[in-house]
């Protein structure tokens, strides 16, 4: 996930993933929307959220700020309609460091700050959430000064031995601190994010491979968060366009090393999409490649599909092709073709999206608009439910 809008942010937190307080009206619809049915007992009953309708199948989460969790009626939206969470910001190291602490450290390993940890997790218990944490290692949204000795970036930077032992230490705090604290709560970890290059191999712009000399800090992250974390978390490598060939192969490659090793425990496909980008078959092949590495849990981390046309016909084609790419999630999943255990959505409506300040123009695309009222690809994808 790229970093986030300016303005999302300015109403967000003030941050890191991943804000000021404000109420969203939610009117009335003007028509009912699409239900699933549910038969229990002999009964039938109306399916009317995202969480029953695919119950059995996967659970489904909605990217946040701590904002939307302290309002009353974006809470109850969010409680109504999902069963996770992912903190758009502030579980990224950025927010999580406490530069200070870092200075003052008398081992030289790094301090977080354990009351930002304490806000966001208290919240999502007290609301019943679980919670995917993102993330642990990423080339952006990691301050600079990190990487440097004395954690001042007007030194120079650290080795490759340090830099191991600060990124061991930091993923020891953060999952210590999240487990003994709130046991359950963070239920997955994207442990390392967005270290492949679109053109296949790894991102080498990033300080992480700079001062390791290659990507064997990938292995090193998933080691260290293995050795922490407890036996029921699961451990990913979370990267977008996963499903373009090249990144995608080279992707497969890693995943493998990692699996023969014992230190993974699935693979996040970002999936941010357009109207027109990717064809279906491409996610169809995307699942085949990774499902064949064995029992590999695949999450869609952070869903959203861009779109710029708010007429009644583009938000038509935008619902049936939610429906496409749905209908091949859903299938291969309920097939056993894939294991297929969450689907999040980057962002709970239209007016927080980050692909607008991303992209330059005004984006709509999730399944609420502006006011939280559910739009045709809500209804669409909800065709697919149970």
């Amino acid at each position: 996930m790229k970093k986030v809008s300016s303005v999302f942010l300015g109403i967000a937190i003030s941050l890191l993933l991943f804000v000021g307080c404000g109420k969203t009206p939610q009117p009335t619809p003007s028509k009912q929307p699409e239900k699933a049915t549910e038969t229990t007992g002999g009964s039938t009953r109306m399916v009317s959220s995202l969480k029953e309708g695919f119950a059995n199948d996967f659970t489904v989460g909605v990217a946040i700020d701590l904002y939307q969790l302290k309002d009353a009626e974006l809470s109850a939206l969010i409680r109504e309609q999902f069963n996770s969470i992912t903190m758009g910001n502030t579980m990224k190291p950025e927010a999580i460091l406490d530069q200070k602490g870092c200075e003052e450290s008398k081992d030289g390993m790094p301090v977080i700050n354990e009351d930002v940890l304490k806000k966001q997790l208290s919240l999502a218990k007290e609301n019943g959430l679980k919670m995917r944490g993102h993330t642990l290692v990423w080339h952006n949204q990691t301050p600079p000064w990190f990487f440097c000795e004395k954690y001042d970036v007007s030194n120079d930077k650290i080795d490759k031995e340090t830099l191991k032992k600060r990124l061991e230490s930091y993923i020891q705090k953060v999952l210590t601190y999240c487990q003994e604290n709130y046991p359950g709560v963070v239920y997955a970890w994207d442990v390392v994010n967005e270290p492949f290059s679109d053109a296949g191999g790894y991102r080498t712009e990033s300080n992480w491979y700079e001062i390791y000399g290659d990507a064997s800090y990938i292995e090193d992250a998933f080691a260290a968060a293995k050795k922490y974390a407890d036996k029921d978390v699961k451990l990913f490598l979370n990267d977008y366009n996963s499903y373009m060939p090249n990144k995608r192969d080279s992707m497969v490659e890693e995943v493998k090393k990692l699996v023969a090793k014992g230190l993974i425990d699935g693979v996040g496909f970002q999936s941010h999409w357009d109207m027109s980008y990717p064809d279906v078959s491409l996610l169809e092949e995307e699942i085949e490649k990774f499902s064949s590495i064995g029992n590999l849990e695949i999450q869609y981390t952070e869903i959203d599909m861009h779109n710029t046309d708010k007429s009644k016909e583009s938000m038509q084609a935008q619902a049936k092709r939610y429906k496409d790419f749905f209908e091949v999630i859903v299938k291969a999943d309920r097939e056993k073709k894939a294991n297929i255990t969450n689907v999040t959505f980057w962002g709970l409506n239209d007016e927080v999206t980050w692909l607008t300040s991303f992209r330059g123009e005004t984006s709509y695309p999730l399944l609420f608009d502006e006011n939280n009222k559910k739009k045709p690809c809500f209804d669409s994808i909800m065709q697919l439910a149970k």
